[in-house]
């Protein structure tokens, strides 16, 4: 295993695929197996409650969906829970996304995530993707602007 997921992009992958990029739809098609923390499970549930997920079917069945042959649970462990005490101060408090890195980073895996500031703390790989079209858009710009001034530095 390779991949972990966060709870949005596995949401996602399961009820609205087509809002994801096609690199991540690839990646989530693909036979290999990726990990998704028990505590996605948790957030799901909290958010479906809180009215945050919408869903045409029950909450179990969208686990029993969610939980493909390829989809691999991983269990919090005494070594994650510590692991998320050690993440930098400036990284956000939400315990759900501290969990779900401290499990990419002691287990080394590469964490599909839309989050920018996950992305942005680097304190764990990550797969990341923009997660709207207007985000990407502006990421693809962003990332031309860079080229362009990496190009006039040289």
């Amino acid at each position: 295993m390779r991949y972990l997921l966060d709870t949005a992009p596995w949401i996602n992958g399961v009820t609205l695929p087509e809002v994801l990029p096609q690199r991540i739809r690839r990646l989530l098609a693909s036979n290999e197996r990726k990990g998704l923390c028990t505590i996605s499970l948790l957030e799901a549930a909290i958010l479906h409650r809180l009215g945050r997920l919408d869903i045409e079917r029950t909450l179990l069945q969208l686990f029993e969906v969610g939980r493909s042959s390829d989809v691999q649970l991983v269990e919090l462990t005494p070594a994650v829970a510590v692991k998320t005490n050690a993440l930098s101060e400036d990284f956000h408090g939400d315990p759900f996304d501290r969990t779900i890195v401290a499990t990419a980073a002691a287990l080394n895996l590469k964490l599909i995530t839309a989050d920018p500031a996950i992305r942005d703390a680097t304190m764990c790989a990550v797969e990341y993707y923009p997660s709207s079209p207007r985000a990407r858009e502006v990421e693809k710009t962003a990332g031309r602007m860079s080229a362009c001034s990496r190009r006039l530095r040289t």
